[in-house]
C-alpha cells in the first residue's frame, strides 16, 4: 500500500505540474503556517483533517495568525474543512455559502460578487493579501479559482483599511491558500454534475530544501449544457478552462520570500437571453489571464518589514454573433490590458499597548481595445496610496485608526482623504461589540472609462463614508450576530436611465444605503445543528427609491444540518431572495432549496452528494435571465501525505 501511494502522489504531482487547471497565489501571513489553525475551543486543526467537516453550517472563528503587521478586520467565515464537505467546486461557489456576500452571474459571463449593493469592483479581493481585480474590468470572476488550495476565506463588510492599499470601499474579501512549506501532501478532487461538466483539479507540495519548498497547482473544467434561447431553440455552452498556478516558497525564521504565477485560459458562450430575444450572442472565444507576484517579510528586532510586488496581464478576444448557428459575426472586441505594481509596509509596537504602522502602494493599469470596425480606445490610470495606522490595544478594548491619502494620475480627479477607525470592547466574556467608520473611494475601472459602446472617460471616482456596529454573542452551543449599518456614496457609477445617453454609463450623485444584518446558529443536540440569516437593505436617492438594478431588499436563509455518525452528515438549506429590479423591469422574488451529504470513506478520501435547486424553480435573476435549474453534483477528493 506505500508503494502504491507513492506512485499515486508522484501521478497526482505530474498532473498538477501538467494537468489542464489549477489555482493557487498564495501566500501566509508571517508567523507560521496557515494549515495549522487553532480553534477557540483550543482544539488544533491540520491539513490531515482537511476530510472532517467542522459539525455544521457553523462558521467557526480562528485564532488570528502570530504577529501580523495590521489587522483587515475580516472574519474567518469558511475554511478548506468546510468547503470540502459542502461540495463548493469553486471560490464562487464557496461565496454563495456565505450570507453577507451575493455571487452574481456577469453580463459577459462569470460571476462577480457584491457586498450589501457594492460592486464593479467596490470588493476588494485578496489572494494572500494581494489584489487580484483585473486590469480592465476591475472586477474578478471567482468562477476562476479551485477549491484545494483553499484554507480559509475571511470576509468583512466594511470598507479596506487605507494601510492595505487601494481600493475596496465596500468591504474585502481575503482568501488564504496552502503554504509551500510543510509536509509533503497531494490533494486531488473530481466533481461531475448534470448540466453536464466535468472536472478535475489538485494540489501537491514538496520540499526542494531545508528552508525552501514548491506547490504546484492544477485544474480543468469542460462544459457541456445546453443554453436555452426563445422559441425552445438550444445553443451549446462549449465551455472549457485551463488553470496552473505554483509557489515556490523559502522560510527561515521570520525571513520568508514567496514567489507566485498563475495562468488561467477559458472559452465559453455567455448565457443568452432565455425569453423575448434582443440583442446579440456572446462568445468568449479567448480569454487568458497571467499573474506573478512577489512577497517578502523580516523582522529587524521589533520593527517588522513588509514588501510585495504584482503584475497582471489580460488577453480577451470577444465575439458577437447575430444567430445562434454563429455563422455571422456582428461584432468583434479585442481586449488587452496590464496592471503591475507595488506595496511597502513597516510597523513596530512601541510603549507597551501601542503600535504604528505606515504604508505605500503605487498601481498602474492601462489597456487597449479595438473591434473589427476599426475603432481603437486606449486608457490608463496610475494610483498612489500613502497611509499612516495607530493601535492600541488593552485587556477588553481594542481601537485601530487609519488614515491616509489617495493620489490619482490618468484621471480628472483630485486626491482625495481617506480613513477609517475600528473600536472593539468586550464588556462579558460572552460578547464582542465592535464600532466601525470609514471613508475610502476607487478610481473607475478602465472599461467603465474606454469601452466602446458605453464608456465615459469624463466619470469620476466612486467615494464611500460607511458606518456599522456590530454584535456577537455566543454561549452554550447558541450564536447569535447583529450588524445594523450605513452607507453613503457619492459618484457611483451606473449606465444612464435617459434614453438619449444610449446607456452611457454616468456617476450617480449621492445614494445613502442602510440595513441590517442578522444570523444566528444553535446546537440542539449532539448531532443536530440549525441556523439562519436575514439581510435588509435600501438604498435612496434624491431622485429615486430604487436607484441601483438588482438590489432586493431582503434576503433570507434557514439550514438544518444532522451528524448520526462520525464522517456522516446531511444538511438542508432553503434560501429566500426578494423582488428586485432590473433595468426597469422586475425580478420576482424566490425560495431555493438545497440539500448536501457528505461522507467519509476510510482515512484519506471524501464523497459529497448536492443538490442545488430542488424544486426546479429556475428564478429569474436578471430580466430575461433564468437559473438552469436543478443541479445534482458529484465530488470525490482524496488526501495522501
Amino acid at each position: 500500500m506505500g508503494g502504491l501511494r507513492k506512485h499515486l502522489i508522484g501521478l497526482v504531482g505530474l498532473i498538477a505540474l501538467w494537468g489542464p487547471d489549477a489555482r493557487a497565489e498564495g501566500e501566509p501571513s508571517q508567523g507560521g503556517n496557515d494549515e495549522t489553525t487553532t480553534t477557540t475551543t483550543g482544539t488544533s486543526r491540520s491539513d490531515a483533517e482537511l476530510l472532517e467537516l467542522a459539525e455544521g453550517e457553523a462558521i467557526e472563528i480562528f485564532d488570528e495568525r502570530p504577529d501580523k503587521p495590521f489587522d483587515r478586520d475580516t472574519e474567518v467565515r469558511l475554511t478548506g474543512e468546510e468547503l470540502a464537505a459542502r461540495g463548493a467546486v469553486d471560490l464562487g461557489s464557496a461565496l454563495a455559502l456565505i450570507p453577507e456576500v451575493t455571487v452574481r452571474d456577469g453580463g459577459r459571463g462569470g460571476f462577480n460578487v457584491d457586498i450589501r449593493g457594492g460592486r464593479k469592483g467596490a470588493v476588494s479581493i485578496l489572494i494572500d493579501g494581494v489584489s487580484v481585480s483585473d486590469p480592465y474590468y476591475g472586477t474578478f470572476d471567482v468562477s476562476t479559482i479551485p477549491i484545494t488550495d483553499i484554507v480559509q476565506i475571511r470576509v468583512s463588510t466594511t470598507p479596506k483599511s487605507p494601510i492595505d492599499g487601494l481600493g475596496g470601499p465596500a468591504g474585502v474579501i481575503e482568501v488564504l491558500t496552502r503554504d509551500a512549506i510543510g509536509p509533503q501532501v497531494v490533494v486531488a478532487r473530481l466533481l461531475g454534475d448534470s448540466l453536464p461538466s466535468f472536472g478535475i483539479s489538485g494540489t501537491a507540495r514538496v520540499a526542494l530544501a531545508r528552508h525552501l519548498a514548491l506547490r504546484i497547482s492544477a485544474s480543468g473544467l469542460m462544459g457541456a449544457r445546453d443554453l436555452e434561447l426563445p422559441g425552445d431553440a438550444t445553443i451549446g455552452e462549449g465551455r472549457r478552462a485551463a488553470t496552473g498556478a505554483a509557489r515556490l516558497e523559502y522560510r527561515r525564521g521570520d525571513r520568508r520570500i514567496v514567489g507566485d504565477a498563475f495562468l488561467d485560459d477559458r472559452h465559453y458562450i455567455s448565457p443568452p437571453r432565455d425569453v423575448n430575444k434582443s440583442g446579440t450572442i456572446l462568445m468568449i472565444d479567448r480569454e487568458t489571464t497571467m499573474r506573478v507576484s512577489a512577497k517578502a517579510d523580516d523582522k529587524i528586532g521589533k520593527l517588522q518589514l513588509q514588501a510585495q510586488t504584482w503584475a497582471h496581464a489580460l488577453d480577451r478576444r470577444s465575439r458577437y454573433f447575430a444567430d445562434p448557428t454563429l455563422d455571422s459575426q456582428a461584432q468583434l472586441e479585442d481586449l488587452s490590458a496590464n496592471r503591475f505594481g507595488g506595496m511597502a509596509l513597516a510597523t513596530q509596537p512601541f510603549w507597551k499597548d501601542f503600535r504604528w504602522a505606515a504604508s505605500t502602494t503605487v498601481d498602474h493599469e492601462s489597456a487597449r481595445v479595438s473591434n473589427m470596425d476599426g475603432a481603437t480606445a486606449r486608457g490608463d490610470v496610475t494610483l498612489v496610496n500613502l497611509a499612516l495606522d495607530a493601535q492600541y490595544e488593552r485587556k477588553r478594548f481594542r481601537i485601530d485608526v487609519a488614515g491616509g491619502v489617495a493620489v490619482p494620475a490618468g484621471i480628472a480627479a483630485d486626491p482625495w482623504p481617506e480613513a477609517k477607525i475600528v473600536g472593539k470592547y468586550r464588556p462579558v466574556q460572552h460578547l464582542e461589540l465592535t464600532a466601525t467608520t470609514g471613508y475610502k473611494g476607487r478610481v473607475p475601472s478602465l472599461r467603465e472609462r474606454f469601452d466602446l459602446v458605453n464608456g465615459n472617460p469624463e466619470l469620476g471616482p466612486e467615494q464611500a463614508l460607511h458606518a456599522e456596529v456590530r454584535a456577537i454573542g455566543q454561549r452554550d452551543g447558541l450564536r447569535l450576530e447583529a450588524a445594523p449599518f450605513y452607507r453613503r456614496t457619492t459618484g457611483t457609477v451606473r449606465a444612464s436611465t435617459d434614453p438619449a445617453d444610449m446607456n452611457l454609463l454616468v456617476n450617480l450623485g449621492e445614494l445613502d444605503f442602510y440595513g441590517l444584518d442578522l444570523q444566528g446558529k444553535i446546537t440542539i443536540a449532539a448531532p443536530l445543528e440549525a441556523g439562519g440569516s436575514y439581510g435588509f437593505i435600501r438604498a435612496k436617492s434624491a431622485d429615486s427609491n430604487e436607484p441601483l438594478d438588482r438590489l432586493p431588499h431582503h434576503r433570507a436563509d434557514a439550514w438544518a444540518q444532522i451528524t448520526p455518525w462520525t464522517g456522516i452528515s446531511a444538511l438542508v438549506r432553503a434560501r429566500y431572495i426578494g423582488p428586485a429590479i432590473d433595468r426597469a423591469m422586475v425580478t420576482e422574488q424566490y425560495v431555493l432549496l438545497e440539500a448536501t451529504a457528505r461522507a467519509v470513506i476510510a482515512k484519506d478520501y471524501l464523497a459529497v452528494l448536492k443538490v442545488d435547486d430542488a424544486t426546479d424553480v429556475r428564478p429569474e435573476t436578471r430580466a430575461g435571465f433564468h437559473t438552469p435549474g436543478r443541479t445534482i453534483t458529484v465530488v470525490f477528493q482524496g488526501m495522501w501525505q
